[in-house]
């Protein structure tokens, strides 16, 4: 197998022209991401490519900043001017979606410099519960989000200061810029001076527990993710550090330092997270770890780049948006892997050595959950450099789908299989191909007389 990471990633698919700025996907059959225009957009084929995705405007000029769906039936944006809009149909269109103005703090001079953004991200874990968190170091929490401004409560939860600060008050807040709740009784956020905010009672009128993670130095962290309520990560910007914890014991910390300016994580499991990163040559990326959360992670760098959000509606399939408003489909080296051996390469009903001489040719079955190139050949020892191919099969799935591979002999496979007496082995080759690498999968096949 060999890939520059963990996903190969089809080409990003001109959805929007604005920038995407966050989203989610509660199902393999509906993706929901928001954009610095005011818009929603939505798709219940999310690897489908470019006309597989709608958008409506739903929120005037206000760049949404995040969007979180419990499920199929409810998502919830947040905006920077302090609104909420929600929608229990979100493939509905514009009239499915109602704003409400939550939070009328004012954006102080924050010292992250990005300008008066104010409800910067939102985490739903259930459809009963929405915590957003803001600038002014606020968490708005509602109970009945699609209920308007009266169902949302608003928490001064963060008592830190910003790094160096010398005010007072609100002038020295830190924004906070992340937030992940991964159940009901578990919140965790964090704040652009290096603090992760943590809680058991996201709903209760008190602040978060605090704990910094800058390791005696300056920290500024880009998202927090927390798949699970025993893992979350998050990524220290400019200094280049990947960071796990168990919330439950926020003080107990893994750094990973890695040689790339981070701005945003994502995580579908303990065993994936991507990040999005900027090299040190100034090329935008995106790192993908299957073992994040190891002293020694191995992180690797896609060639996709610009991502501001990823969600991953299954253990094998995640979406990426970024911002020239693209969406690109992933799927996991390891999936794929695994569906190579299952369908093109298991031998469980080969066809005898005669029918396959008579015929000169095998019909097989693929699913492809992304756009890619499948090619399979049959080979046998040739000469000392190249083998020779004595079958071969190829098909472009220009859209998810279900394909049929018809693996043809060549002349030369022809007379192998006529003048084959006993077996015959063959050795198998099948890579799959998108936009960031390959994958490759070999196995030895046996063919037999009845």
């Amino acid at each position: 197998t060999s890939s520059p990471g963990p996903l190969l990633w089809t080409a990003p698919g001109d959805v929007d022209a604005q920038p995407l700025d966050s989203l989610a996907c509660p199902s393999t059959a509906l993706c929901v991401a928001v954009d610095r225009g005011g818009g929603v957009l939505w798709s219940t084929d999310p690897a489908g490519g470019p006309d597989a995705w709608s958008r409506a405007d739903v929120d005037g000029s206000n760049e949404l900043t995040s969007v979180s769906c419990p499920s199929t039936v409810l998502c919830v944006a947040v905006d920077a001017a302090g609104n909420v809009i929600t929608s229990q149909d979100p493939t509905g269109g514009a009239a499915a979606w109602t704003a409400a103005h939550v939070d009328t703090s004012m954006t102080q001079n924050n010292t992250d410099n990005a300008g008066a953004v104010l409800v910067r991200g939102v985490s739903c874990p259930s459809t009963a519960l929405c915590v957003a968190v803001d600038a002014a170091g606020n968490a708005l929490v509602s109970t009945a989000p699609t209920g308007g401004a009266t169902a949302w409560t608003t928490t001064h939860i963060d008592t830190d200061a910003s790094y160096g600060c010398t005010g007072v008050g609100l002038t020295c807040q830190p924004p906070l810029v992340g937030i992940s709740c991964p159940s009901v009784a578990l919140c965790a956020a964090v704040d652009f001076s290096g603090n992760l905010l943590t809680t058991t009672d996201p709903i209760g009128m008190v602040p978060w527990a605090s704990t910094p993670t800058d390791q005696g130095g300056v920290s500024s962290l880009y998202g927090v993710s927390c798949p699970v309520v025993g893992f979350c990560a998050t990524v220290d910007g400019s200094a280049g550090r990947a960071i796990t914890l168990n919330p439950a014991a926020p003080a107990v910390q893994l750094a990973r330092r890695l040689p790339d300016s981070l701005y945003g994580i994502w995580c579908q499991s303990q065993s994936l997270c991507l990040a999005s990163v900027e090299t040190q040559g100034g090329i935008s990326g995106l790192l993908g770890s299957f073992d994040p959360a190891a002293p020694g992670s191995t992180w690797s760098l896609s060639s996709l780049g610009g991502v501001n959000g990823v969600s991953c509606p299954s253990p094998s399939l995640c979406l990426a948006a970024d911002d020239e408003g693209n969406i690109a489909a992933g799927l996991t080296t390891q999936a794929i892997a695994s569906a190579l051996d299952a369908e093109l390469l298991s031998g469980r009903h080969l066809p005898t050595i005669a029918a396959l001489a008579r015929t000169g040719r095998e019909k097989l079955l693929f699913t492809s959950p992304i756009a890619a190139e499948l090619k399979l050949s049959w080979s046998v020892a040739g000469t000392a450099v190249t083998p020779l191919t004595v079958a071969s099969a190829s098909h472009l799935f220009k859209v998810p789908g279900t394909a049929t591979l018809t693996v043809r002999l060549t002349a030369a496979g022809r007379r192998l299989f006529k003048a084959a007496t006993g077996r015959l082995t063959l050795t198998a080759t099948a890579t799959f191909a998108a936009s960031t690498g390959s994958v490759t999968a070999v196995k030895r096949l046996t063919f037999r007389h009845p």
